[in-house]
């Protein structure tokens, strides 16, 4: 349905204006999917798991389309486009040992593996392409989903002390057009890999179980590290070292444009667009299970103590908060480091 906005309108008068244009032929997305799958367990289950592959394709994709702005907006939500998601499910165990003895030694490994291919077709534009309104992600025919267009960044002009940008043909310029040099990067947020892997191992009542989470193939705009970086802010965020190392004409090989550069910039290109692939101890926990006969005048059937860590270590070349974070916007809570202990008793 149409909505409506209040704000300021000509000759600054308060203006109440046409915020929404409605779409009254909205129907829902239309889904096919094929998958296929093998369980197996082979060696008396020793080695066991899970292959699965899917193709599934998402038809009249409810998606931004362009609109002449004489509406008073530029785009209108409608189905329009296709969009493919196809790729591979892996899960597997493996008890590399398997103990005869109820306190022998244990141990089992195992993991989790996922890759993803997105591809969007049938965009009904005049050359197969539409934005969304970030200014910074879109999509093409052909292309991901909710691909990067940026202008790409060359780095520091070391006779100006500018940033220096490619057009789309390549070459270099301190003035780019936003309209004609930016491109497409084959970068989105979604990620190709992605998975978790661990032990569990146990020997005379100790246990240890860990598990990793990994991602690899996303791209952040790292705006927590563009603020730590842009001295217009200084007093508001936290400022970085970096910007100790700033162009000045004795210092032309900087990383940091002059503070008076005349094209210190916006998120139109990527220059603070950073690989987030992360790996991350996402759960250790290390513990016993008293034996019977320390228990067995207490009343108690079971007596067990653990101590859990989360999120203990990540390793990523990601500079802010939380490499895991799944969207471009800025100051958002990392993913807090948990440490606990605790204690199980059974009646």
């Amino acid at each position: 349905k149409n909505l409506f906005a209040t704000g300021t309108g000509y000759g600054n008068q308060s203006s109440i204006f046409l915020s929404q244009v409605g779409n009254s032929t909205l129907e829902w997305e239309t889904v096919a999917q094929f998958n296929v799958g093998v369980d197996f367990g082979v060696f008396n289950r020793r080695l066991r798991g899970s292959v699965d592959y899917y193709n599934k394709k998402t038809t009249d994709l409810f998606q931004p389309s362009p609109v002449s702005a004489i509406n008073s907006v530029t785009f209108l939500n409608a189905n329009v486009g296709d969009l493919t998601n196809k790729g591979v499910d892996l899960a597997i165990g493996w008890d590399v040992l398997r103990s005869s003895e109820p306190d022998g030694f244990n141990l089992t490994l195992n993991g989790v593996l996922n890759f993803n291919e997105t591809r969007v077709n049938n965009i009904p534009t005049d050359n197969g392409e539409t934005f969304n309104g970030d200014g910074y992600t879109g999509r093409r025919n052909g292309g991901i989903f909710n691909e990067y267009f940026l202008l790409r960044y060359a780095g520091v002009n070391p006779s100006s002390g500018n940033l220096l940008f490619r057009t789309a043909s390549g070459e270099l310029t301190e003035n780019p057009d936003a309209d004609t040099d930016r491109v497409w990067l084959g970068k989105n947020l979604i990620p190709d890999w992605q998975g978790s892997f661990g032990f569990n191992m146990d020997f005379k009542g100790f246990f240890l179980t860990t598990q990793f989470n990994f991602v690899t193939g996303v791209d952040r705009l790292d705006v927590d590290l563009a603020q730590s970086q842009d001295p217009d802010v200084i007093g508001v965020y936290r400022s970085s070292r970096d910007l100790l190392d700033v162009w000045t004409p004795e210092n032309p090989r900087a990383d940091i444009p002059s503070y008076d550069a005349f094209n210190r910039a916006s998120f139109t290109s990527d220059r603070y667009l950073r690989e987030a692939d992360y790996l991350r101890l996402r759960f250790l926990q290390l513990g016993y299970n008293f034996p019977q006969r320390f228990i067995e005048k207490t009343g108690f059937s079971r007596l067990r103590v653990f101590g859990n860590a989360e999120n203990l270590f990540t390793w990523t070349k990601w500079r802010g908060f939380d490499a895991e974070a799944q969207n471009n916007t800025s100051r958002l809570y990392p993913t807090p480091r948990i440490m606990s202990i605790g204690v199980e008793l059974g009646f």
